[in-house]
């Protein structure tokens, strides 16, 4: 491919992208319900921080707890992409077009993840004017690389779990019960070393994972860019698969007739 189609995709994406996250920011109860969630986490999570006695590494917490939001977001905006396409009535035109499907779900599933990192900054500029939470000038450009190429892996990872769910009907029951327990394999909640030993394995095919240790580490001046690496290779491979998954199932839907199901 020539660099003119790489651009033209680059800003084709980036359009579509834009395009979608204005669509989800006219829900406004949705809108409401992603930024504030975080903050009552950040809240509970500070007073439970108190309350065993310790006062350092807030910083860190607030991050935890800004990636647990992202992580929430990602999981209900990417497993629910097709029923709001069906809802907008929408869908049946998208599974018309002679574009690959993956092409028109992964901007949706990156709008979705850049709502997460909305979210995730809400919940630090939070902890900063009212935790008194410290953050250092030099830290600010590593942790802002760390946030974007976390958001990007993220949104790669939400398009297999938009493949996982596209012919569940009930997709919000499936997210839920899953929210929680990749919270605590990915290492947002405790560290991965803290982990029972055959879990830990499972947290290194989490872009999550190696993301929120990127962060961390830009926050605490260590070298990141390891971290960086894997988190954006770990998103690249479910970027892959996703993709496949993804068009696998709308060719079938469409050969057998099946999209009325979706």
């Amino acid at each position: 491919m020539n660099s003119a189609g790489v651009l033209n995709g680059a800003v084709s994406f980036a359009t579509a992208t834009w395009f979608h996250i204005r669509d989800l920011s006219r829900e406004t109860s949705d809108v409401a319900l992603n930024l504030i969630t975080p903050v009552f986490y950040a809240c509970i999570a500070y007073f439970l921080y108190v309350a065993g006695g310790r006062q350092h590494n807030l910083l860190n917490l607030m991050i935890g707890v800004g990636l647990m939001g992202m992580w929430s977001t990602i999981m209900f905006g990417a497993g629910t992409v097709i029923k709001a396409q069906r809802h907008q009535g929408t869908l049946e035109f998208l599974l018309g077009s002679p574009k690959k499907f993956s092409s028109i779900v992964i901007p949706i599933t990156t709008a979705a993840s850049v709502f997460g990192a909305a979210s995730m900054l809400l919940t630090c500029l939070w902890g900063v004017l009212v935790f008194d939470v410290r953050v250092a000038p030099a830290d600010v450009a590593g942790m802002t690389l760390a946030a974007v190429v976390t958001t990007l892996s993220m949104g790669a990872f939400g398009l297999l779990v938009a493949a996982l769910f596209v012919q569940a009907r009930r997709a919000e029951s499936l997210a839920s019960p899953m929210i929680a327990p990749l919270w605590m394999v990915s290492g947002i909640m405790v560290p991965v070393s803290g982990l029972f030993e055959p879990l830990r394995p499972v947290s290194r095919i989490l872009p999550m994972s190696w993301g929120a240790e990127a962060v961390r580490a830009a926050a605490a001046g260590s070298p990141y860019l390891p971290q960086l690496a894997w988190c954006a290779a770990v998103g690249l491979v479910y970027l892959f698969v996703g993709s496949w998954a993804i068009n696998v199932v709308a060719k079938r839907s469409r050969h057998k007739g099946e999209v009325n199901l979706w």
